[in-house]
């Protein structure tokens, strides 16, 4: 082994070793939010955003169940069937409920037979997959910056706030970031040293497994492909042509339930409905951008570390230009520049197309994170030594108020479902109800971290199964309280907490972040009234 390969192999193993422990730490330490209960729905085969006349019994699809039921009985939703369900089941669920493709819910369903469906065997896969990103990152760093932009760059990535936050979330993030590594690494690699059939093969593979976990992929595809197209070097044009074909040929089956699938009524079909304001809309990629590199998110954060974070920024490119020649320096950061624009403009493109404002969502550029700290690793690898690591330092320094946040935050996205759980564990009985206004993913993490012996009535407004005042009284006939959870609701009005305040006497009210709770009693009597006909 030569001493470069040596020191590699040291530094990318103590990376490694910092990037798992810090997302082992953080893996565990919060409850699931709604979308990643979703995750664990999806991938044990049960649908939950459908149609009420669409739900299939066979297929253990969610249902509003005409009466309260035990947790145990919706827990069942996020847990394995015997037998556990096939990924045919699973590619049925996610053409009924989701609106993103099925290789993660595929690779998640058979990570979760193996570790199971907890929250942290959920997580794990993400975690994993962010830390098989590290190698490639170092490789493409360097060969776009230098040796001495690997370093950096590796590091910048494994304990970036929001690639921190997101690498241990149970949704695709981290596939993504893999996958556009793999792809960016092939593209370079081919037009450095021409076509050759395993790095066409690499190529073809990322392409269609990004597409395959996240359609705005498309972006990075498009960013890749036009890059290759402007500078093929050793490549020929027709052979990105030949690869981009192929990756369309082998999309084909899946690309042709597409149409069909995004046509289809969902429970959270307009969530992301209505164009953004027209200064927001001009803004948006510019947000995007900087919240690859921001302390601040859900999680918190500090304006004045951002601020330092822009002049230490600021002062590294100058730094950079400044030691050498600025077209020489925008040669080798041409391709991640790409990466970047694309996946921080397309969902404005797709804004527009779409009526939608999925530019205001920041998870919805992530796949370009990997591509931010390529660029700030690049101008690091320009600087001298002992410049090189006072800027590190400094953005290291800046970032603590926002590893501080994410390590001190009780929830996800503000909803802490454990701490509703407890709540209302430690204050209902068995003859009250938990009354949960929400979605089926909202119902179903109350449920999941629900150990009192206390049934639970779901009110999904969007389904419209439910009418106030019958089907409010006959859930609630007989109970002695009811325990009222409105939690992502998706903007869904709640008619039936108007009537309990309008008809029932309230006992007490609180929130838990975004989650409103309130516990109502009867006007009259000791039990709420059993409906006349019943």
């Amino acid at each position: 082994m030569t001493k470069r390969s040596g020191g590699v192999l040291v530094g990318l193993t103590v990376l490694l070793l910092v990037g798992a422990v810090a997302r082992l730490s953080l893996a565990d330490q919060q409850g699931l939010w709604a979308d990643e209960v979703f995750s664990v729905a999806i991938a044990t085969g049960h649908s939950l955003e459908h149609p009420a006349e669409l739900a299939d019994p066979a297929f253990r699809d969610f249902v509003e169940a005409s009466a309260p039921v035990q947790p145990e009985e919706l827990r069942g939703y996020l847990d394995h069937d015997d037998p556990p369900a096939s990924l045919d089941r699973v590619t049925r669920a996610v053409l009924l409920s989701d609106t993103s493709p099925p290789l993660y819910y595929w690779v998640l369903s058979l990570w979760m037979r193996v570790f199971g469906t907890g929250d942290l065997a959920l997580r794990l896969l993400s975690a994993v997959v962010s830390l098989l990103c590290f190698p490639l990152l170092w490789s493409l760093a360097s060969r776009l910056g230098g040796r001495p932009a690997a370093l950096p760059t590796t590091l910048l990535f494994a304990v970036a706030p929001v690639g921190l936050y997101y690498s241990t979330e149970g949704r695709m993030y981290s596939f993504l970031w893999f996958f556009a590594l793999a792809l960016v690494w092939a593209s370079v690699e081919l037009a450095r040293n021409g076509y050759r059939p395993v790095r066409a093969l690499v190529w073809i593979a990322a392409g269609v497994g990004g597409f395959l976990t996240h359609y705005f992929f498309g972006f990075v595809l498009c960013a890749c492909g036009a890059w290759l197209m402007l500078a093929p070097r050793r490549l020929r044009r027709w052979q990105v042509v030949a690869m981009a074909a192929a990756v369309g040929l082998l999309l084909l089956p899946w690309l042709r339930q597409v149409p069909e699938s995004l046509a289809s009524w969902r429970i959270t079909h307009d969530w992301l409905h209505g164009y953004p304001r027209k200064r927001d809309a001009v803004l948006a990629p510019v947000r995007l951008a900087w919240g690859f590199f921001t302390t601040r998110g859900t999680w918190g954060g500090s304006w004045p570390a951002d601020l330092a974070l822009a002049a230490t920024f600021l002062a590294v490119a100058l730094g950079a230009l400044l030691r050498g020649r600025a077209r020489r320096l925008l040669l080798r950061t041409w391709m991640p520049l790409f990466w970047l624009a694309a996946t921080c403009l397309g969902p404005s493109l797709f804004d527009l197309l779409r009526d939608t404002k999925a530019a205001l969502i920041p998870r919805y550029a992530l796949a370009g994170l990997p591509a931010g700290m390529l660029l700030v690793g690049t101008a690091l690898g320009r600087l001298s030594p002992r410049f090189r690591g006072a800027a590190l330092s400094a953005i290291l320094v800046a970032w603590l108020p926002g590893w501080i946040a994410i390590f001190d935050a009780n929830s996800r996205q503000l909803e802490d479902y454990p701490e509703i759980a407890s709540q209302i564990g430690a204050r209902a009985r068995s003859e009250d109800v938990v009354l949960v206004h929400s979605v089926p993913t909202g119902v179903l993490a109350v449920a999941r971290y629900l150990d009192a012996d206390v049934p639970v009535a779901d009110w999904i407004g969007q389904l419209g199964g439910r009418e106030v005042p019958r089907d409010l009284e006959s859930l609630i006939a007989g109970r002695q309280r009811v325990f009222f959870v409105a939690v992502h609701d998706v903007g869904e009005p709640a008619p039936e907490e108007d009537w309990l305040r309008s008809h029932a006497c309230l006992e007490q009210e609180w929130s838990i972040d975004l989650a409103r709770l309130a516990v109502f009693s009867p006007a009259v009597g000791d039990r709420f009234p059993v409906p006349s006909g019943h």
